[in-house]
């Protein structure tokens, strides 16, 4: 069952996360990107009505966002997302709230993003970070990675064309 709860600090937690500068990074990607689509975008994969509360989809995908920023495993986005303040306020939890288990990330992925293609979802999350002037888009990368042509690949007419010419030759 997929709840959503309204995110409100306490007061011990408000007072701790004033101390996160204004120009940290992930303030700056809070300011420039709303997960709040994915709530909308995920929620016909959970039932509306029956179980137990679900974890939030936005909080999981901001864990795996920090986890791709980061290059962390499932374990170690976890771990130091509790050690690090500037990460708890970024997932929206208060200083004494749980994170969910690393396990959980490794059931999110498969069974409620499996029919969603995630490049779509990074697609928005890029686009509206270009739209908030936290990235530059004056540039062009290319990727010079050397590839095996189709040309040298044997296709069954192919093959045939090559016996077809030695047999002309001989």
């Amino acid at each position: 069952m997929l709840r959503v709860e309204p995110k409100q600090f306490t007061l011990p937690s408000a007072m701790v996360y004033d101390r996160i500068p204004e120009d940290h990074l992930l303030k700056r990607l809070e300011q420039a990107i709303d997960f709040s689509f994915i709530n909308d975008l995920l929620a016909d994969s959970y039932c509306q009505d029956f179980g137990r509360p679900a974890k939030e989809p936005e909080l999981l995908m901001r864990i795996l966002f920090l986890k791709h920023i980061y290059n962390l495993s499932d374990v170690q986005v976890i771990e130091r997302a509790s050690l690090n303040i500037a990460r708890t306020w970024f997932l929206g939890l208060n200083l004494e709230d749980p994170l969910p288990h690393p396990s959980l990330l490794a059931k999110f992925r498969p069974q409620r993003l499996e029919e969603f293609d995630l490049d779509d979802i990074i697609t928005v999350i890029i686009r509206q970070c270009v739209d908030n002037g936290l990235v530059k888009g004056d540039g062009i990368c290319i990727d010079a990675t050397h590839t095996e042509a189709n040309t040298n690949k044997k296709v069954p007419e192919r093959t045939m064309k090559d016996l077809a010419k030695r047999i002309f030759k001989v």
